[in-house]
C-alpha cells in the first residue's frame, strides 16, 4: 500500500500603512485546509483585528474557529508570545493547528523586520558578517538561541556575552 501526502503553506507579510500590517497565511494538506489573517498594529505589533477559515480539519475543536480567532486580538508580538497564544487557542479544547498557524503569522512578522538587517549583513565578507550578526544580536537578544544559528555553540556567539 502507498500513502501519500502533500502539503502546501503559503505565509505573506504585507504593509498597510506606516500604523498596519496585513499578514495571510494559508494551509492545505491532504487532512487539513486552513486560512489565517491577521491585521497587525504598528509600532506596538499588537494583533489588531484576525479571523480564520478552517475548509478541513482533522479535530472537532477546530469546528470553532471563528469564536476562538477574537481571543487572539489585542496579544502583541513579542515576549511569552507562544505561552499566551497556546493557552487562548490550543490546550484540550483548543485547536493546536490554529495556534500554530497564528505563531506562524507572527514569526513572520518578526522575519519581515529582520529580513533587512540580514541582507545588509550579507554584503560584506565572512569577517563582516560575523560582526554584522553579532551587532544584530546584541541590538536584538531576542534573537538569541531563537534558532541554530544563534544557538551557545555557534560560531556567531562566540565571544558574545549574552
Amino acid at each position: 500500500m502507498t500513502l501519500t501526502f502533500m502539503r502546501n503553506k503559503v505565509v505573506e507579510v504585507e504593509p498597510l500603512s506606516e500604523r498596519m500590517l496585513s499578514v495571510s497565511w494559508r494551509l492545505v494538506d491532504t487532512l487539513m485546509e486552513s486560512e489565517i489573517h491577521l491585521k497587525i498594529r504598528l509600532p506596538d505589533l499588537e494583533i489588531a483585528e484576525a479571523e480564520a477559515r478552517m475548509a478541513r480539519f482533522p479535530h472537532p475543536a477546530c469546528s470553532a474557529v471563528s469564536g476562538m480567532m477574537e481571543k487572539v486580538i489585542g496579544v502583541r508580538v513579542g515576549p511569552g508570545l507562544q505561552k499566551i497564544v497556546s493557552g487562548l487557542l490550543g490546550g484540550s479544547l483548543g485547536c493546536r493547528e490554529l495556534a500554530e498557524g497564528v505563531l506562524e503569522c507572527c514569526n513572520a512578522v518578526i522575519l519581515h523586520f529582520t529580513l533587512p538587517q540580514l541582507q545588509a549583513i550579507e554584503k560584506g565578507d565572512e569577517m563582516e558578517r560575523r560582526r554584522g550578526f553579532r551587532d544584530m544580536l546584541r541590538s536584538n537578544p531576542r534573537l538569541v538561541r531563537s534558532c541554530v544559528a544563534f544557538a551557545d555553540d555557534s560560531p556567531l556567539m562566540e565571544g558574545l556575552k549574552l
